[in-house]
Order: structure tokens, then sequence, then C-alpha cells
């Protein structure tokens, strides 16, 4: 099947119909709804399952993989080299308290003009899946394919390597595709946590050529110095409740 004929088979329109009724039938009432985020949830791992189970890796599949992959990963090494210049910027050695930098990409919110199917129904999806409309995906919408930290309390840079493979030396996480067909690919670890830990199935991701960086700074201070707090405090004989 093309992957225009796999968005219209009865299973994957039905599931994401079911989808968008239950978001819209929330925004309609102007109230939340925990009941239907719950719903949508374990209606986004159905239609994972669905149509990751309808998935079949080929030559033609495997570049356009490839070309996600290496797209994903200059962003992540761009986002991981700005995090840094902006830690290097704001830290100094004469700073009280505790500065942390942290560094998140997401893929692009605008839905990909390169994808096969351009269908309303699938550019509503697109919105569902990438947290515009709300966290539905809790883990991406608060750290995107993965996030980049630097502390002024270790001031440990993991290499762009480690950062990217979660090794020095380049790996590939092919967990869950064809392994031969697949061996040969370095896919990064943001890959493999957006594919087997998130509900984005193998078809939105193979089209995504645009991300989106976020940095943020955050700076602690308290006025009391941690090493005396509470040294003369007995806490045996403290009354808690």
């Amino acid at each position: 099947m093309t992957v225009q004929e796999i968005f219209n088979t009865t299973a994957v329109r039905s599931v994401e119909e079911q989808i968008l009724s239950l978001y819209h039938e929330t925004e309609r009432n102007h109230w939340y709804n925990d009941e239907n985020k719950k719903a949508i949830r374990s209606f986004l791992e159905v239609r994972k399952q669905i149509l990751d189970s309808m998935f079949v890796m080929d030559e033609h599949s495997k570049q356009l993989l490839a070309e996600f992959n290496e797209a994903m990963k200059q962003q992540m090494a761009e986002m991981r080299k700005r995090a840094i210049d902006v830690y290097n910027n704001v830290y100094r050695p004469d700073i009280i308290g505790h500065i942390e930098v942290i560094g998140k990409c997401f893929m692009g919110y605008e839905y990909s003009k390169i994808h096969p199917v351009q269908t309303m129904r699938a550019k509503k999806m697109w919105a569902v899946l990438n947290g515009s409309l709300d966290d539905y995906i809790f883990l991406y919408h608060e750290d995107g394919v993965d996030s980049f930290n630097i502390s002024s309390e270790d001031h440990k840079i993991p290499s762009e390597n480690e950062f990217l493979y979660l090794n020095e030396v380049p790996d590939n996480w092919n967990g869950g595709l064809d392994r031969e067909l697949t061996s040969d690919m370095h896919l990064t670890y943001a890959f493999h946590n957006l594919f087997s830990h998130l509900d984005f199935s193998i078809f939105d991701l193979l089209w995504v050529r645009d991300f989106n960086i976020e940095i943020h700074v955050e700076y602690d201070y308290h006025t009391y110095d941690n090493d005396d707090y509470g040294d003369d405090l007995d806490w045996e004989k403290c009354d808690f409740f």
C-alpha cells in the first residue's frame, strides 16, 4: 500500500477521527476534561501500533529515515552548541547561587510540506502530536526530542557523541526496525526515544526536516548557607505534626 492508502484505511481514519472528535468536544465546552485527555492518550498509542504495523522498511524508507536522522542530528548538535555558548556567557565563578542552562529541541510545529499525505486531518493530528494543542505526549511536551543540561554544580559537558548516542563512539539505536537493513545508519538516541518510547509512528517522523530550538536559563539563590543549615537542630526531638 502507498502511504496515502495506509492513512485512508478504516482503522487509521477511525482512530484519528476519534482523537480529533474528543479534542474538539473539550474545546467546544471550554472546560478541561481529564477523561477526554486520558482517552486521547490511549488512542494515540493505538494509532501508533496500527501505523507501525503497516510499515515496511525498504531502500526508499531507509533513505527518508537517514535524512530525518541527519537533520535532527544537526539541530541537536546546534542546540548543544548554543546551550554551551549561553552558559559560558552567563556563568562567572564569583556568582552566588546555582545556574543551569537547559537546551531543548522540538520537531517543527508546522506540518511537513513534503509529507505525502496533506489532508486537513493529517495536519490537525500533527498539532495534537507535537504539543501545539496540549501535552498529550507529556514527555515530548516537556523535553522535545531530547534535552541538554549544563549546571554550575558540576560543569560537566558531555561530548557531542555522548549527547547524540549516549556513547563516545557513535552507536546505532535501531531497535524495532529491520536490523540488517539499518545496520549502517548510526541512528541517534533521540530517534530511539521518539520511536520506541513516545507515541509518534514511523510515518510521523520520516518526512520531518524542520526543528525548533529552545534555550532556558535557570538561576536559584538562597540567603542561608547550606553547610550550616540545620547543624544545631536535634532532629530526634522535633515534633513534625
